[in-house]
């Protein structure tokens, strides 16, 4: 047997790139290559050999970890042997690609993959398997640096060699360069960055100077954003008024704008800018030179009782080659008043300047009456005007037609099952079946429904018509209706007519089916249904009439035809049910109703027949002469009588002479056309016609008739679709990729409370012009002095955003990759991988070729072509749940399984690695959605809230008209979701390309608290970089120290600057401004360990040691044990098992590293002052005499498990109210039932009015801690102050104010707020200064077994005084346990809503021991710990996860009891 045939291909033709052809042979081979020519040892070519040709390489001889130069040859000798064996000629360049030849390399590939691709049928082949489960060992790998390897190390100088020395060359910012290029400037970094305007960036341009200031301006980003910047300064100098209406701004305004800014200044830009800068004039052109179609949509509502009436142009656009749409204005909708509808119409064409002449469709998606008056008006501009509603509407009058013509029994039986179904109690799936859940609400099915649901209700019923009889049959005997019921569906007669149905309603059904593509520039669908709805009238009076009549009625289209019975056929060439029919009567001895029943159906038939005719804009012939024009495949079907008759009824032609004109200009379209007949690629339809009409002169009658046709609507035509295709054009694209928000001049005279320097994020001065809009294509919205405009002009500073489109880029992630010493192990070097290295460079620029990357560090892409990138919304298989959404993550360590995904979950937040065969896009929504798990687990409806809520952001799709019912916003966005996403479609959230950053672009005046430290890893000294513009040395902290007249006092701790800011809270030394705010915002941030994430002296630093003190999480920097202690003291520490830190051991502090004996007292006065903010102080109450004070009045937001009522109950104070806003379930039970019913429960807080709080007050203390989800900076989908959670801020501020008495008014009053410890500098700067005054940072760690950092906000007396512990607080864990469990640590970390934080870092072990294994805390156990009686959320059937969520939500009691404490010197005590 002779073996088949080998091809040998050429792939000079092959036009693929590096990447394609490297990512096809690491998907083939399963092998994880990051560079053409790391495959130069041959064996991956041996392999493919091997697959292509079995056998033609022995694979055992292969050496597939070659490690020189002999190992590659040998290699490539094997490969030679098996092409000469085989007769195939290819040159193999053997030294080229052993030295990493990057051409050669590339094309051997190509030449290889083509050679697989022409000969290889099946791909049954185990690459690994054939190996031996050897890998391939890339060669070349540390010589050969990939463009972002090269980026990711940033080396300050640039060496060269002359003659054997070393010289440096240095390029430092020049004054040339802003003349050379008007968007460079010299940049607040020093002068080796160069600072972008257009893209708001510094780049390095220390190493290569004008050269990579020439690379950047070359660059796509650059461009786009110069181009974006000239778009704005045109928009922002338009000075005359929009022409549109007062609606048409709201309308736009409602419809498109998500940001959070009001007004009607901002409305009216946002209107411009979407409109465009030439608006109308470019309408009003277009139209003058173009055939357009006027398209109105009426009932448009923007708000309770504000609806409007929305016109818009739409034209086939030449140059574009595509059917555009445009939007005109829209009109005050005056309710059932037609007429004034219409005439307002025509005025708005004429104040546009819309040439009516040009005027030849209308397209009106209101009702008919309000159709038939438009056209009457628009007919006068010009008599020649079509309507083309009646012909996408045309299937839905029909059936209604057909409905009013059925039999009262008929519309009764249905009528009545439907009344049977939404009135009875027990589900029937077949009843649910029958009419969809959409209409089961509806109270008249039969009459207000859509052809399309009748035709499948008519279908449905004869599916199941004998389970409909069984159904009935088995009702309560007592239900007379179903006993009516059941007895008409045994008439054989009903059912006979629903078989009619069934038949008549085809063509029709198929007819709706392309109405309603979803496809957008649909053309080819448009010549369809022009097809269909020509042949509809002739299939339909095919039916029942003569053929001769049926020509005169197609051609006429007179009704009497229909009516008169001797044009009609006999009864037994009528073709109106088929044999079926009749087999089923004489089946069911009821054949003599078949005359009655034919007669019947006969009626249906006229009345179905005159209605087409009716609706349809044009007879038979026209319908198809103009698909046959338009479609490039018939046109040689079309005559040129059909196209005089057709430009004679569209008022094209007026004369002889045009006519004669016309047919000569299309038989010379004919004749030039026939050539193309022979070439087998067809163009789009679109296409075809734009390079026909850009061949003939404008003064063409033929290019007319074209357009004319070519301007008809075309499908989808749904509202919503339309509008985004209207106020979408391409000349404002550069705004599609983020929210656009626009300052005003109105918006900017708000924020007079700032009387800064105006000043960019560079530091560069601006001038604030009046009443000018400024657009920039960012995702906040900024004034002139570069500060974040919120709501009602707020001023936020840049960088506390969260939750505005394209959030995800901002966020601050997890600490990096760090190395950690555990003293004493043996294996001592303990690598906690987090992740891959971040990037050192500071101005990342992203090529054509490249993607960007998140802020702080490099997400390791995905590169084994299996799709599912980093950030793609999934849904996920996971053995034992339904399909649940998740999030795509990067993968924990530097590469990843080929085929493998790292997803973190909604809902519970946990994290899975799995298989790509087990992941689905979050477009298959209707597919994956589990109808059971979301009515049934509370996780899962959490979860689909969660990734609908994200997908809907990326979408920019808003859910206001939920008005803050989450009930209602979760229905919208399930109904989003399962009618596909629209009008984006999946595309729409697609993973988001964030930003390249690395903590200096994007810097604005609030850098110094978004400072990140620098990345912990093995080299301390690869990336220094990163520390931004820090120039002093600690190195020199010793000397400095011994200087006259200096201590340690005056050097930062953590940079060695001599400027210090304030003292450094826990060892002597000072911090500077920028070190201080690291500091405030690092020191109670904790790994997965369970260790602080960073030194606990300079809070950064790369490697670090552990305290082996089981109940201590502190950890020290290398850098500052050498410099401040000593020179060794960092190998010698490693060696001492366990080592005890200087808190443990105070008296082992040596060097320049002393504790301060009052540390714990200095860090409440450094988190008490460090918003940099100074505020007057509180009221200050006198204590009330004993007999005067009267019990307290309390109003508690977010109340929780009512933690304010205990511990008031705890000190004595007697309660005349207690007020509870709350919303969770669980949490209400619990208060409810341990309080017997005393707390008044008043459920969402928004809810409450002033007018609430006039009828429950006066209140003597208000209390509450608003969620930290978007404020906690340990989320990474974090969201802000300003967004999502954390704006609940608002609700408890706004009540704060309407609560707070008189300046006269003597009566106490006294607030506490509560917050997590690690927000941003900015979400807490701005909760100081809407509550006036700085915070208190209170660790419940002193006074219970657990950390629990929290900062309070209030006026509480004493509040700033030392924490003190009491005889009942329980101090260590052991005190909180069962008898017989052993606590393995003294302290835990903090307790939250996640069963995992119960561990001592992520893979720590659990805190304790019973029986010798390993346990988790018992519910009694954690609420020991929180101080809670035993049993205190034992409430409610509770599981252990419920009751740990409530208890992670609460607050500490004894750290409340110290705080209310002082209460019992003003209110009355039992």
């Amino acid at each position: 047997m002779t073996s088949p045939a080998v091809v040998s291909p050429d792939s000079s033709n092959d036009k693929s790139s590096r990447l394609y052809v490297l990512t096809w042979a690491n998907n083939q081979l399963k092998t994880n290559f990051r560079d053409v020519r790391h495959m130069g040892s041959g064996a991956s070519h041996c392999q493919i050999m091997d697959w292509v040709i079995p056998g033609s390489v022995d694979l055992t001889k292969v050496k597939f970890d070659a490690k020189d130069e002999d190992d590659c040859k040998h290699n490539f000798r094997l490969l030679s042997e098996a092409l000469s064996k085989n007769s195939i000629v290819k040159t193999i360049p053997v030294g080229e690609l052993i030295k990493g030849d990057v051409r050669s390399s590339f094309e051997i590939l190509k030449w290889f993959r083509a050679f697989f691709m022409a000969n290889v049928k099946s791909e049954d082949y185990d690459p690994v398997k054939a190996r031996g489960g050897r890998d391939i060992s890339p060669i070349l790998e540390n010589t050969i640096i990939s463009p972002r390897q090269r980026k990711s190390k940033l080396k300050m100088e640039s060496d060269t060699e002359e003659n054997g020395n070393v010289t440096k060359t240095k390029f430092l910012f020049s004054d040339k360069w802003k003349e050379m290029f008007d968007w460079a400037d010299q940049s607040t970094l020093g002068e080796y960055y160069t600072y972008c305007r257009s893209c708001d960036k510094n780049l390095v341009t220390y190493h290569r100077g004008l050269i990579e200031l020439r690379r950047h301006v070359d660059t796509k980003k650059h461009n786009k954003r110069a181009a974006a910047s000239n778009s704005v300064r045109q928009l922002s100098q338009l000075p005359e008024p929009l022409p549109c209406s007062k609606a048409a701004i709201r309308f736009i305004y409602k419809q498109f704008y998500s940001g959070s800014a009001e007004g009607e200044q901002v409305s009216r830009d946002f209107a411009r800018f979407k409109l465009g800068p030439q608006y109308p004039k470019d309408i009003a052109s277009v139209c003058q030179q173009t055939p357009y179609c006027v398209y109105i949509y009426g009932g448009v509502t923007l708000e309770k009782d504000d609806t409007v009436s929305v016109v818009l142009v739409g034209f086939f656009d030449v140059e574009a080659s595509r059917h555009c749409i445009r939007f005109v204005d829209a009109l005050q909708s005056v309710g059932g008043e037609e007429d004034q509808t219409a005439e307002a119409v025509v005025e708005t064409l004429e104040k546009f300047k819309l040439p009516s002449d040009n005027l030849v469709a209308v397209y009106c998606d209101g009702n008919r009456v309000a159709l038939e008056q438009i056209c009457s008006q628009l007919r006068e501009l010009n008599p020649n005007l079509i309507a083309l509603g009646g012909l996408y509407t045309i299937t839905d009058a029909a059936c209604h037609a057909v409905i009013k013509e059925l039999s009262n029994q008929v519309q009764e039986l249905m009528g009545d099952i439907h009344a049977h179904l939404s009135s009875c109690t027990t589900k029937n799936n077949n009843l649910t079946a029958l009419f969809g859940s959409d209409s089961v609400q509806s109270p008249l099915f039969h009459v207000n429904t859509s052809c399309l649901q009748f035709c499948l209700f008519v279908k449905k019923m004869q599916e199941i018509w004998t389970d409909l009889v069984l159904y009935f049959e088995s009702c309560n005997k007592e239900d007379n209706k179903a006993k009516s019921i059941h007895s008409r569906l045994l008439d054989p007669k009903l059912r006979a007519t629903f078989m009619f149905l069934e038949q008549v309603l085809k063509p029709l059904h198929s007819f709706q089916r392309h109405v309603q593509t979803k496809e957008e520039g649909a053309r080819a669908d448009m010549l369809l249904i022009l097809e269909e709805a020509s042949s509809l009238l002739g299939t339909y009076t095919s039916f029942f009439l003569h053929p001769q009549a049926a020509a005169r009625f197609l051609k006429e289209h007179d009704p009497q035809i229909l009516k008169n019975k001797k044009f009609h056929l006999l009864s037994p060439d009528l073709s109106l049910g088929g044999k079926a029919v009749e087999d089923f009567l004489k089946e069911s001895e009821a054949a003599d109703a078949l005359p009655l029943l034919t007669e019947e159906v006969l009626s249906l038939c006229i009345a179905l027949t005159g209605c087409i005719a009716e609706e349809l804009p044009f007879n038979e012939g026209v319908l198809s002469s103009v698909a046959q024009l338009l479609n490039p495949q018939s046109r040689e079907k079309v005559t040129g009588k059909s196209v005089e008759e057709l430009g004679t009824k569209l008022g094209i032609c007026s004369s002889p002479d045009e006519v004669n004109q016309l047919s000569s200009e299309f038989l010379k379209y004919q004749l030039a056309e026939e050539g193309e007949k022979e070439n087998p690629e067809v163009a789009s339809l679109e296409k075809h016609w734009a390079s026909v009409l850009k061949d003939t002169k404008p003064t063409s009658i033929f290019r007319k008739l074209v357009l004319t046709l070519l301007s008809f609507p075309c499908p989808p035509l749904q509202a919503q679709q339309v509008f985004t295709q209207a106020l979408e054009s391409d000349d404002f694209a550069l705004y599609s990729e983020s929210e656009c928000d626009i300052t005003s001049d109105s918006i900017l005279s708000d924020s007079t409370s700032y009387k800064d320097s105006p000043e960019d994020s560079n530091g560069h001065s601006m001038t604030v012009k009046p009443c000018e809009v400024r657009l920039r294509k960012i995702n906040e919205l900024k004034d002139e002095c570069d500060r974040i405009l919120g709501e009602k002009g707020i001023i936020w500073k840049e960088g506390t955003i969260r939750g505005s489109y394209g959030w995800e880029s901002s966020l601050r992630q997890k600490p990096q990759a760090r190395t950690v010493f555990q003293a004493g192990d043996t294996n001592w070097s303990k690598n906690h991988d987090k992740g891959p290295e971040s990037k050192d460079e500071v101005a990342e620029e992203e090529s054509s070729s490249s993607k960007s990357t998140p802020r702080g560090r490099r997400k390791q892409a995905y590169q084994d072509g299996k799709g599912f990138p980093i950030g793609e919304l999934v849904w996920g298989k996971v053995k034992g749940f339904s399909w649940w959404p998740g999030m795509v993550m990067p993968w924990k360590t530097k590469s990843s399984p080929p085929g493998m995904r790292r997803v973190e979950w909604f809902g519970d937040g946990m994290f899975s690695e799995i298989y790509t065969e087990s992941l689905l896009p979050l477009g298959h929504f209707t597919k994956c959605f589990c109808k059971n798990s979301f009515a049934s687990l509370p996780v899962y409806k959490q979860a689909i809230f969660q990734i609908i809520e994200l997908a809907g952001e990326r979408c920019e799709k808003s859910f206001d008209s939920a008005e803050g019912d989450k009930e209602k916003e979760l229905t919208l966005m399930l109904d989003w979701a399962l009618a596909g996403f629209l009008p984006t479609g999946p595309d729409g959230f697609s993973p988001p390309d964030s930003a390249p950053n690395n903590g200096l672009q994007d810097s604005s005046d609030s850098a110094l608290s978004d400072y990140q430290p620098p990345a912990k890893r093995k080299y301390v000294f690869k990336n220094k970089a990163n520390t931004q513009a820090i120039t002093y040395n600690r190195e020199s902290i010793p000397e400095k120290v011994k200087q006259n007249g200096k201590t340690i006092e005056d050097v930062c701790l953590s940079c060695g600057s001599s400027e210090i800011e304030v003292v450094h809270p826990l060892f002597e030394g000072g911090l500077c401004l920028k070190c201080k705010m690291n500091f405030t915002e690092t020191l109670y941030r904790y790994d997965e360990d369970g260790y602080q994430s960073y030194c606990t002296v300079c809070c950064a630093g790369s490697e670090v040691i552990l305290c082996g003190n089981a109940s201590c999480c502190r950890c020290f920097c290398k850098d500052c044990l050498e410099i401040l202690v000593g020179p060794g003291t960092f190998d010698k520490m490693k060696d001492i098992d366990p080592w005890s830190c200087y808190f443990c051991k105070p008296s082992q502090c040596e060097g320049n590293l002393k504790l301060r004996p009052d540390w714990s007292v200095k860090v409440q006065d450094l988190f008490v002052n460090n918003s940099a903010m100074e505020f007057e102080p509180h009221r200050i109450y006198p204590s009330i005499s004993a007999d005067l004070r009267r019990p307290i009045r309390v109003l508690s937001l977010f109340d929780g498990i009512a933690t304010g009522y205990l511990v008031l109950k705890d000190l004595g104070l007697k309660i005349e109210r207690y007020i509870a806003a709350e919303i969770c379930e669980d949490s209400i039970a619990v208060g409810m039932i341990k309080h017997e019913g005393k707390i008044e429960y008043v459920n969402d807080v928004r809810t409450i009015t002033r007018k609430h709080l006039a009828e429950w007050g006066p209140f003597d203390l208000l209390i509450g801690g608003s969620p930290c989800n978007d404020l906690s900076m340990v989320n990474p989908l974090r969201k802000g102050l300003f967004e999502g959670t954390g704006r609940l801020f608002f609700e408890f501020y706004r009540i704060l104010t309407l609560l707070k008495p008189k300046e006269d008014d003597d009566r106490p009053f006294f607030w506490l707020f509560e917050n997590v410890v690690f927000m941003s500098a900015n979400d807490k700067s701005d909760i100081c200064r809407f509550l006036e005054c700085n915070p208190i940072l209170i660790d419940a760690v002193k006074v219970s077994p657990a950390h629990r950092a929290r900062y309070f906000w209030g006026n509480l007396p004493g509040m700033n005084r030392p924490l003190a512990t009491s005889l009942d607080d329980k101090l260590s864990l052991q005190d909180c346990l069962e008898v017989g469990r052993t606590a393995m640590f003294d302290k835990v970390r903090t307790i939250t809503t996640k069963s995992n934080s119960i561990r001592q870092g992520k893979t720590g072990p659990l805190p304790v021991n019973m029986n010798g294994k390993e346990d988790y805390l018992w519910c009694t156990e954690m609420e020991q710990i929180f101080g809670f009686p035993k049993h205190y959320t034992d409430v409610n059937n509770m599981g252990r996860s419920h009751r740990q969520k409530v208890l992670g939500r609460s607050w500490s009691v004894p750290v409340i009891r110290h705080l209310f404490a002082p209460l019992k010197d003003y209110y009355e005590c039992e």
